[in-house]
């Protein structure tokens, strides 16, 4: 069994200073194989604001897996948005597209996030590309998950995709063979297999230890990945309150479709 700590939107600049410890105790407590972090590491992609996300990641106990979100980029400064929007997040955290590959489980990440629009996001061909050579390459039988600060499809309020062409790029992640997607951006934790492409299980974390709460409680994901098996766990710190798992959520993969097995 393979366990990822999944956790987005940390917007440093804007942390609950209760929350950062929290987190590494329940990392500590796990422990995860790998920590993946979509997105929206800063709130202003201020130098400060990366170097301090950078440390608090190494004290995480298991290699790291981000990917920029749309905060990652400057918003106030258009001369480095648009001439070398990502130059503060490589610095800090390398590769905005990196890979991962641990015992049947095969992670890659992709950057949607788009400097010429801001906040909404973009699945971009090169980033398509990605996806697919890494998965192709992947053992047989391996889970492949994708990692996306924007998700096309929409949040749990109902709140459409903050994405470009969302059935475009639903099929455009279809054809890369991905079967789990991790993403973040809404603030707010959900999961669903979409109607159009039921061989891809989407899970939207919200904001791990951010004040900009959405839903009023910050969360984080455990997912445990066994053979076809996916078990999701939220843990959920309402505002002022301690972090507390939810009923786990339990899926299968069976003949290229997913299934919701029911909670518990």
């Amino acid at each position: 069994m393979i366990r990822l700590l999944h956790i987005s939107d940390l917007h440093f600049g804007t942390v609950d200073t209760r929350l950062p410890e929290a987190v590494e105790a329940i990392a500590a407590r796990l422990p995860p194989d790998a920590v993946i972090v979509s997105g929206d590491l800063t709130q202003r992609a201020r130098a400060g604001q990366f170097d301090a996300a950078a440390a608090w990641l190494r004290r995480l106990p298991a290699p790291v897996l981000c990917v920029p979100g749309n905060h990652d980029a400057p918003l106030y400064n258009l001369v480095r948005r648009l001439a070398a929007p990502f130059a503060g997040y490589r610095r800090a955290f390398g590769p905005a597209e990196p890979g991962l590959t641990l015992p049947g489980v095969v992670v890659q990440g992709v950057n949607t996030a788009n400097p010429l629009v801001w906040k909404s996001g973009i699945l971009r061909r090169s980033s398509a590309a990605r996806l697919a050579q890494a998965f192709a390459a992947a053992p047989a039988g391996a889970m492949r998950i994708a990692v996306l600060h924007h998700a096309p499809v929409p949040a749990a309020d109902g709140t459409p995709a903050d994405m470009a062409d969302p059935p475009a790029t639903l099929d455009r992640l279809a054809a890369t063979g991905a079967e789990v997607v991790l993403s973040g951006h809404t603030h707010m934790p959900h999961s669903g297999i979409a109607g159009q492409a039921q061989g891809m299980l989407f899970l939207q974390a919200g904001t791990a230890i951010s004040t900009r709460r959405k839903t009023g409680s910050n969360d984080l994901s455990v997912i445990e990945v066994a053979g076809p098996d996916l078990t999701l766990t939220s843990w959920v710190a309402p505002e002022g309150g301690a972090f507390a798992p939810r009923p786990p959520m339990r899926f299968r993969r069976q003949d290229g479709r997913w299934q919701a097995l029911g909670a518990g």
